[in-house]
């Protein structure tokens, strides 16, 4: 099966993000490494400014 180009460029848009803040409210709240997880997800953002463009420009 193939997705016409704009659905694929979508769906790599979607893969590429990076994770959701809420990751870190179940962390803390499930018991888990709180400031380490906030940290992944910061630094998950960060590099994400970089590997977003390169992956949309993959995907065209």
């Amino acid at each position: 099966m193939t997705l016409p180009p704009l659905q694929l460029q979508i769906a790599v848009a979607f893969c590429a993000l990076p994770t959701a803040s809420s990751a870190y409210v179940l962390a803390a709240r499930m018991g888990g490494n709180g400031p380490f997880v906030a940290f992944l997800i910061s630094a998950g953002t960060v590099l994400s400014v970089f590997t977003i463009p390169v992956w949309l420009a993959l995907a065209r």
